[in-house]
């Protein structure tokens, strides 16, 4: 059996009893950072040794772990913090589990994507997470133009040494009042959190020296959301036959209350 242990992203307390419990009846524990691993086993007083795996070594460590696996051995695999796989190594050992019939499982923890979707206070109903951005100028600024009109909350893991120019970018491609929220040290002492508009958050961060693990949180195209409001488009052609596109607006928003200049969007768009 293996088991993929989701460990605190920050603050050491935040791990679960089953982990622990998991971790202690391991035959073999795998991490991203045996140096971290032993913080938690020293923490908790877990006396067992981790062994690495990391993205340099994933596939050839996949091959005996999966032989393991088979001989019955309890196997627990660990990342730097919080999920495995997500901007972790895990994801070649998981699919040749599926390949191979090995069952596995995950033990469900910390996860810094939505500790900062939470601490947004951005729509999170439908939310996409882009990893790491890339690294070169052209290539961030393709990702980021794919999403000016995603109306998801997108949320990115940035190096702080990146993050100004990264917001700068954005900066230039987003609309100005385009909401963002940087999640800092989230747990930690130093737990911080930035909001405003892009450019507003890149003044206040420019001149200072970030660091820490950050996640950056932008907020949807409001523009494509439309209005909840329960009515077809024959009963929307309907009342346009009777009155202009901005009184009958002006009608479903006294009678919704919902923004009439959305609902004036969504009767003039095309079906």
């Amino acid at each position: 059996m293996i088991y993929l242990i989701c460990t605190p992203i920050g603050n050491l307390n935040d791990i679960s009893l089953r982990s622990i419990e998991i971790l202690n009846s391991s035959d073999l524990i795998y991490a991203e950072d045996t140096r971290k691993a032993q913080k938690i086993f020293d923490r908790y007083k877990i006396d067992k040794k981790s062994f690495s795996f990391n993205d340099h070594n994933e596939r050839s460590k996949t091959k005996s772990i999966i032989k393991e696996a088979r001989a019955g051995k309890t196997i627990s695999l660990i990342s730097d913090a919080g999920a495995p796989l997500i901007s972790d190594p895990g994801y070649i050992l998981v699919n040749e589990c599926i390949k191979e019939n090995i069952e596995y499982s995950v033990i469900p923890g910390p996860s810094s994507v939505i500790n900062s979707l939470l601490l947004s206070g951005f729509p999170i109903n439908k939310f996409m997470f882009l990893g790491f951005l890339p690294r070169k100028d052209s290539e961030r600024k393709k990702v980021l133009e794919n999403n000016i009109k995603n109306d998801a909350t997108l949320v990115f893991f940035e190096s702080p040494k990146r993050l100004v120019k990264t917001l700068s970018v954005m900066q230039k491609i987003y609309p100005s009042h385009r909401r963002a929220v940087i999640c800092r040290e989230m747990t930690k002492k130093h737990e911080e959190v930035i909001r405003g508009s892009i450019s507003k958050i890149l003044s206040k961060v420019s001149s200072r020296d970030i660091k820490g693990e950050i996640c950056l949180v932008i907020e949807g195209d409001k523009d494509l959301t439309e209005p909840s409001i329960d009515l077809d488009n024959e009963i929307k052609d309907f009342i346009l036959r009777k009155m202009s596109p901005s009184e009958a607006a002006k009608l479903l928003s006294s009678i919704t209350q919902q923004n009439k200049r959305d609902l004036y969007k969504w009767l003039t768009k095309k079906s």
